[in-house]
């Protein structure tokens, strides 16, 4: 069982430059990495989100986002990737809301997103060191 212990937004960029009244077709993009401290059993998650305009108008956000989570002895990496990914995306989802809403513009509300276990790819590395945890 993937547990979610904590989180930090470790950037956050919009920018709003349209006119009043410009219609946007938006696109949603994003990456998400997770590294594992074995003997620990746990791990370090990163979520890189963006949202950016279609056609070059100067909109766009992006949040970048790391989390700790725990995990239990015998837990599959691509179920871990999957579920430690579905617990934070609302809270990514929750922030990109809030930002542009104090921000004057009407809130945007990302769609769902679920990442599929058939597309998680787990590369064979070494052990992540403890001092390069972003959340110490």
């Amino acid at each position: 069982m993937t547990e979610l212990r904590n989180f930090k937004v470790s950037s956050l960029t919009f920018e709003n430059r349209v006119q009043n009244g410009s219609q946007l077709k938006l696109k949603n993009h994003f990456s998400y990495n997770v590294n594992y401290f074995e003997n620990e059993k746990r791990c370090v998650a990163k979520l890189d989100y963006r949202v950016e305009e279609e056609n070059l108008q100067p909109f766009s956000i992006r949040v970048e986002m790391e989390a700790l989570f725990t995990y239990e002895e015998g837990d599959d990496r691509a179920d871990i990737h999957t579920e430690s990914f579905s617990q934070l995306f609302p809270f990514v989802r929750q922030i990109i809301h809030t930002a542009t809403s104090i921000s004057g513009v009407p809130g945007l509300l990302i769609p769902m997103t679920k990442i599929e276990k058939g597309n998680v790819k787990i590369a064979d590395r070494p052990e992540a060191p403890e001092e390069n945890s972003p959340l110490n």
